[in-house]
């Protein structure tokens, strides 16, 4: 075998290994390739012949694996795509490969990093392949060795490891147009001259081509017929999705006075606003078809084929493995056929029925012991008020925000134990729309009643699992208000400062908008922001590290820019971040920092048209988002 570099760095192939010849079609006139290596004919060039190779459906290799059938699809529609200048054509050519729809779907989701570089991986088999034999984890297809790299369950030289064990079993290495081909998948280029937008408007054939495939366990053809994946899970943001930009209901900050949020009559719903990271659970159901006898019955139950986990922004979290294994539970929810039976969007259709989506909007925080004080703060007061019931005051546990942040953005590793609020309940075509689709029957309901909703799955759930046995649930009660006056709003906030909650939040009882709005008002007695850091101050500090003090070089404060104006911030940070940003301030400066503090101020100094500038008053760090900016 020649190294990889020289395997893949001649322009020049042989004859032999030359990617098969498709000759031009209108495209008008495409017909839809099967899943078969079309043969290589010199002379012909019209039409009807291109039709006519179409049409042969004999494999000239019926034993070749899955991979190496699928590669050399690829690599026949990369090289047709990219002899097509117009974008219609390209798309028609596109559809007449429905078997490779999930792969390319796949590949190029917007959210996909497979966090493994082709060229880095051939230098590394440059390097090694003369030393050491492939290895790790038999995987069936594409998908499922890209889901591995993307979650980085795999990182590292064992990724590239696995790869290599990958394409060794299936005799990838040695066919260098294959190689390459996958190394564009890797790459997530196809170098075809199109990209998700264009896949995104591809209109695919209708039929059983069209399904979602999934692979035998030999992973290889019989009898001809197109291959599938074993893997039945179902992308984020699905085809069906017209969502361009994902985005979720957001509120608006609050101050007093709160005479203004009644004037208009309106109704309100008060919950404690928790210190933890938002997240949106898409809930993917199989639901049987109608013309199954078993299904008509009401006999064939309703199956969870996937969960997903992503923030506000739509970022994928892969560190709830335990929170899924109490949710698939809710399959058997006694409401849940009827809430997706009147949701008309539909994820994705299989053989034995649809795929519909249910939606949890909600927070997930880590959990840790109350200190004395804090437990002496939340004591029960029984004084009849409103914000006496809005948290239970015998929980001896509260939020950890610094710990839930790093657990969330975590890859491959799991959250043993969390607290998950649900705060609403949706249809995925309202969370698709951005708004409340009340014309559709069943649908656009008030947050009243899907507050309701959202009780009567909490109860059941949490039921289900006391009948199992499960002692630590993490699907909790957050507790929601009805408020009617500016005065209740005034007792809730005064509660919230004296128990140091994070604020308060107010719901209006309307119909859903999924995005920043007036329908939900935060107050926070404590403000946060985000600024990018623009450099560091140091100083010599003693400091405790491992419980024993010391004198260090460390990180005194850094500087931010509020209002077109420095501000210094010194509060909030670790002795072990205060040492390492000293020793590496490349991984603060220019990093963007989520900064609390009480309420803006003027500082002494003034502007050249005598106004004080503006500064903040208390500010400290409350995270630090080391990867650059916000990422959840």
């Amino acid at each position: 075998m020649l190294p990889f570099s020289r395997l893949l760095g001649g322009r020049a192939l042989s004859s032999g290994s030359e990617a098969a010849h498709v000759p031009y079609v209108k495209p008008a006139h495409l017909p839809i390739i099967p899943p078969t290596t079309l043969r290589h004919r010199t002379h012909s060039t019209s039409a009807p012949q291109a039709v006519e190779d179409a049409a042969e459906v004999a494999s000239d290799t019926p034993s070749e694996s899955a991979v190496i059938h699928q590669l050399k699809r690829v690599s026949e529609l990369q090289s047709r795509v990219s002899r097509e200048n117009s974008k219609i054509g390209k798309q028609m050519i596109i559809a007449q490969y429905p078997d490779l729809r999930a792969l390319l779907e796949y590949v190029y989701d917007p959210n996909l990093r497979t966090n493994l570089t082709f060229g880095s991986l051939l230098r590394y088999l440059d390097s090694s392949s003369r030393k050491t034999t492939p290895g790790g984890p038999s995987l069936p297809n594409m998908i499922e060795l890209f889901e591995r790299l993307s979650k980085k369950q795999i990182t590292g030289n064992e990724a590239k490891d696995v790869v290599h064990g990958f394409l060794a079993a299936n005799d990838v290495l040695d066919d260098h147009r294959l190689l390459s081909t996958f190394g564009r998948l890797l790459d997530r280029n196809l170098a075809a001259g199109f990209g998700a937008n264009t896949l995104k408007q591809v209109i695919w054939p209708n039929g059983p081509q069209t399904t979602k495939p999934s692979a035998s366990a030999e992973g290889s053809l019989s009898n001809g017929k197109a291959i599938s994946y074993n893997t039945d899970k179902t992308p984020i943001h699905p085809q069906s999705a017209t969502l361009d930009k994902f985005e979720v209901a957001l509120g608006k900050s609050l101050e007093p006075p709160f005479e203004p949020l009644f004037k208009d009559g309106s109704q309100w719903y008060a919950s404690r606003k928790l210190d933890g990271v938002r997240c949106i659970t898409f809930l993917d159901f199989l639901v049987p078809s109608s013309s199954n006898p078993e299904s008509a019955s009401g006999i064939q139950p309703l199956i969870l084929v996937s969960a997903h986990f992503v923030s506000r922004t739509g970022k994928e979290f892969t560190s709830l493995i335990k929170l899924e294994e109490q949710l698939q539970h809710l399959s058997k929810l006694p409401e849940l056929r009827s809430w997706l039976d009147v949701d008309p969007l539909i994820v994705e259709t299989r053989p034995e029925g649809v795929i519909k989506r249910l939606v949890l909007d909600g927070e997930v925080c880590v959990m840790r012991p109350k200190t004395p004080e804090e437990s002496h703060a939340a004591q029960a007061r029984d004084d009849g008020s409103l914000a006496d019931t809005m948290w239970i005051a015998n929980d001896n546990y509260t939020e950890d925000f610094q710990s839930t942040v790093s657990l969330m953005r975590r890859s491959g590793a799991t959250i043993q134990h969390l607290s998950y609020f649900i705060f609403d309940v949706l249809s995925y075509s309202e969370l698709n729309a951005k708004k409340s689709l009340p014309a559709q029957e069943g649908l656009g309901k008030r947050f009243g009643k899907r507050i309701e909703d959202i009780r009567s799955l909490g109860k059941w759930l949490n039921g289900h699992l006391d009948d199992l046995g499960v002692k630590e649930k993490m699907v909790r009660d957050l507790k929601q208000i009805k408020v009617g006056d500016a005065k209740e709003v005034e007792e809730m906030v005064e509660r919230a400062a004296r128990e140091g909650w994070e604020g308060i939040i107010l719901r209006k009882d309307e119909e859903y908008k999924g995005k920043r709005s007036t329908d939900i008002r935060k107050f926070k007695k404590w403000l946060d922001s985000e600024y990018t850091v623009r450099s560091i101050d140091t100083s010599s500090m003693r400091l405790s590290v491992d419980g024993v003090f010391g004198e260090y070089v460390a990180l005194a404060n850094v500087w931010i820019e509020h209002d077109g104006h420095p501000v210094s911030v010194g509060s909030g940070f670790t002795a072990e971040q205060r040492i390492r940003y000293a020793k590496h301030p490349e991984q603060i400066v220019g990093k963007m920092i989520t900064v609390e503090y009480f309420s803006e101020s003027e500082s002494i100094e003034r502007d050249k048209k005598g106004k004080g500038k503006k500064s903040l008053r208390f500010p400290r760090v409350k995270v630090v988002w080391e990867e650059g900016k916000r990422g959840i």
